[in-house]
């Protein structure tokens, strides 16, 4: 593929490095003790977490706090990273945040942590979520993070250029889950003001009821001729990429998703988002400069990723028989392996 079809990505690849590269004058996180409370254990974001710290202090001490996707030792880690006096908490998706943080109803201006800061990541929506008051100030004193996601907006619009008659998309979401909820309201809403049609399927109880329902929800979108299918926010989704796609693709769905690995490493059709190694990096920095501020973690906006990367699985794309137009294709990186 010509150099100039890889644009965005190459913008990417500055602006991680750019990261990577970042002095620290005064640096001064000597002997922290930095934890980080995750869901389904250490992936990309946490090791670019880990890579920025390690890179900007060695002496930092870096915890993984892994609830391992059950919610009884998820519940546990608040009071453990009190016991370790951390100076620092960082914080995996919405769940977790919730638990490890808890919400401005919870808590107020304060936190579950008391006084160790945090800084959370990959939270699709933290305002409706009740974990922050706004972006600019998150009206909470030890509480601030990154913002990772695309905007929903550029989402239905990027799907539009690759299908200019698109207009009916599926979303499969968990009912249980508040982030799940937030993304289906989220695209409810858009749904009108963009001028297109959602067709959602709830997916509740046990793994192997859900796992059902989502084969049969899929089913059931294809026959009501939805366009594109939607990964909006689901960890379930995600742990279970290649049933999820697999399945999708066996009913005609393209898998739009803002993970980008299931593009890469499973069978969804293409993504538009943020390196997850990149959103590590940035939560990194956001981590440091909290522990060298004079200032309150709360005293610090939401860090938000500037850059995403437009992924293409070729494979996919071959056995739909869906190609975006030539013009378009460009500012795709091609995912065939």
């Amino acid at each position: 593929m010509r150099p100039d079809q890889f644009i965005r990505v190459a913008r990417l690849g500055a602006y991680v490095a750019g990261i990577l590269m970042l002095a620290l004058p005064g640096l001064s996180a000597e002997n922290k003790r930095v934890g980080m409370a995750l869901w389904t254990g250490c992936e990309d974001v946490c090791a670019g977490v880990r890579d920025y710290l390690t890179q900007s202090d060695p002496s930092i001490e870096f915890v993984i706090f892994d609830a391992a996707r059950d919610m009884a030792t998820l519940d546990e880690i608040p009071d453990k990273a009190i016991a370790a006096e951390l100076d620092l908490m960082l914080t995996w998706g919405t769940r977790v945040t919730r638990s490890v943080a808890g919400t401005v109803a919870e808590f107020g201006t304060g936190s579950r942590l008391g006084d160790i800061p945090v800084v959370f990541t990959v939270v699709a929506d933290p305002v409706g979520a009740d974990i922050i008051q706004s972006y600019e100030d998150t009206g909470r004193m030890n509480i601030t993070g990154v913002r990772n996601r695309v905007p929903e907006m550029v989402n239905i619009s990027g799907l539009r250029r690759v299908l200019p008659g698109f207009q009916h998309l599926g979303l499969l979401y968990e009912a249980e889950a508040e982030n799940s909820r937030l993304k289906f309201e989220e695209l409810s809403a858009l749904a009108q003001q963009m001028n297109f049609t959602l067709s959602a399927v709830p997916l509740a109880g046990s793994e192997e009821i859900m796992l059902a329902q989502m084969r049969t929800g899929l089913t059931r979108m294809a026959e009501q001729g939805v366009q594109f299918i939607y990964l909006g926010s689901s960890t379930f989704l995600e742990v279970h990429a290649d049933m999820f796609t697999n399945t999708a693709v066996e009913v005609g769905l393209p898998v739009l998703s803002p993970y980008e690995n299931l593009v890469r490493d499973s069978n969804a059709y293409m993504s538009i988002a943020a390196r997850d190694y990149s959103v590590g990096l940035l939560a990194g920095q956001q981590a440091i400069e909290v522990l060298t501020s004079d200032v309150s973690a709360g005293a610090f906006p939401v860090a938000a990723m500037e850059e995403f990367a437009f992924v293409l699985n070729a494979r996919v794309a071959e056995t739909l028989k869906l190609f975006p137009p030539i013009e378009v294709l460009q500012v795709f990186e091609i995912a065939d392996d």
